[in-house]
């Protein structure tokens, strides 16, 4: 499987004749609502999957496993946090991936933007989890969805199923009652979640490009059938 910045996802994003093939490489510039906007011509639903590479073993190990970018298909962008910068395509298994437990050297920047998804006092849930976005353009709440622990295959069955509500969902409701649909559905199904905070997502992701390359690392995006850059 292979990742890259979501930053170069960005950049790619806003090639086209206005943005001269996508010459906008300022973070901040690229994080305007215009440009969030345009992934939604490649993705119907961004999401973040926050866990430790270390302590979480069993969901690295799926992420290792090379199927993540099948299991969520073209339509579901999945981000996380990665142990070096990813300007370029990088593959997730091998050597490459050999120093991924090294990211953090304090906070592990995973847990740190999970944290101010739940500000305002409110207890943040134990990772791992799915952070399920609802509007990534706007000012937007979402859902914190845990993972199971047991094994690579317990989360990979789980999220199979998880990535296919999110895609029924976003394709059968309107954008604003997306996260309330999949949160019924979850329910029914005897699955438990919680609600994030609202908050804009530009400055969700600014922050969390800070706390990821204080640590030398960045936040990347699973590459899947849209063959990205």
């Amino acid at each position: 499987m292979l990742v890259i910045s979501v930053q170069a996802i960005l950049e790619e994003a806003t090639s086209d004749a206005r943005f001269d093939g996508g010459n906008v490489r300022q973070l901040s510039s690229l994080l305007e609502a215009e440009n969030l906007a345009r992934l939604r011509r490649d993705y119907s639903t961004v999401c973040f999957l926050a866990f430790d590479p270390v302590a979480d073993r069993p969901v690295a190990d799926y992420v290792q496993g090379c199927t993540l970018a099948d299991d969520s298909g073209p339509d579901i962008l999945v981000m996380f946090t990665w142990h070096q910068p990813a300007p370029i395509v990088v593959p997730v298994s091998g050597s490459v991936a050999g120093g991924w437990g090294e990211i953090q050297r304090g906070v592990n920047p995973s847990y740190e933007l999970l944290r101010t998804l739940f500000d305002g006092g409110r207890r943040v849930p134990r990772p791992p989890g799915l952070v399920v976005f609802g509007d990534f353009a706007e000012s937007t709440d979402g859902v914190f969805l845990p993972l199971p622990q047991e094994n690579s295959d317990a989360v990979r069955s789980h999220l199979r199923t998880v990535f296919a509500d999110i895609e029924e969902m976003a394709q059968h409701t309107k954008p604003r009652k997306f996260l309330d649909a999949l949160g019924v559905h979850w329910t029914q199904a005897g699955l438990e979640y919680e609600r994030t905070n609202a908050r804009p997502i530009r400055e969700w992701l600014l922050k969390g490009f800070q706390a990821a390359r204080r640590n030398g690392g960045d936040i990347v995006g699973v590459v899947g059938g849209l063959g990205v850059l």
